[in-house]
């Protein structure tokens, strides 16, 4: 399976009645984005499987001096605090159908830039970062 597969449940569930239903869409919409960017570079990064995988990939995409990975990188910000108030906040607010559809749609135009990205570019720039940094 793609991560990106994911992409088709958030959109189905993100216009639910059901508020369970449009928070699992934004944790899908997440991880749609995470999954898919992290599979491309597992062959040329390690990464533990742990919660500091979410954020060496931000701060990869954040650090590698290519603008549209920066944009990335927001966006991945944005989606994994709201996906942590959709999983663990119950009194968080704002998981209605229209907030819930945007944040699909960020996700899937994340991933589109994602794709367009210059692959060798960003990699030169991700090992820059971690060369510099150690991390």
């Amino acid at each position: 399976m793609e991560g990106k597969e994911f992409l088709e449940v958030a959109e189905r569930l993100s216009n639910s009645n059901h508020e369970a239903d449009r928070r699992t869409s934004v944790s899908r919409s997440y991880y749609a984005m995470f999954n898919h960017i992290k599979s491309f570079l597992k062959s040329k990064i390690t990464f533990t499987n742990t919660p500091e995988d979410h954020r060496k990939i931000y701060y990869y995409f954040h650090n590698c001096g290519v603008e549209e990975a920066e944009d990335i990188a927001s966006g991945l910000n944005v989606l994994r605090q709201k996906r942590n108030d959709a999983d663990y906040n119950m009194n968080a607010t704002g998981f209605d159908s229209k907030n819930c559809a945007l944040l699909y749609l960020k996700a899937k135009i994340s991933i589109n830039k994602f794709d367009k990205i210059d692959r060798r570019v960003l990699l030169e720039g991700i090992k820059e970062y971690i060369r510099k940094t150690n991390k």
